[in-house]
């Protein structure tokens, strides 16, 4: 399946931005190993909440930390 072309507004992806930077600060706090790997899947889950209106930053951070197995379990 081809993947969607999306577009954001500048303001969108500051706030995206923003996400991704304390997404990936949280994930070192939880061991994560930050590499691309681990920052794309976080950008992803953040593209895929932006893409169905999410611009809270607090719900969007929350939504791409569910990609990490260590933040499923300490939520659990």
């Amino acid at each position: 399946m081809p993947k969607r072309s999306v577009r954001f507004d500048p303001d969108t992806v500051t706030i995206l931005d923003q996400c991704l930077h304390e997404a990936v600060q949280k994930a070192a706090v939880l061991g994560a190993e930050i590499g691309e790997d681990l920052r794309n899947r976080l950008a992803s889950a953040l593209i895929e909440a932006a893409t169905h209106g999410e611009r809270d930053v607090a719900r969007l951070v929350e939504f791409a930390m569910c990609v990490l197995p260590a933040h499923r379990n300490v939520r659990a």
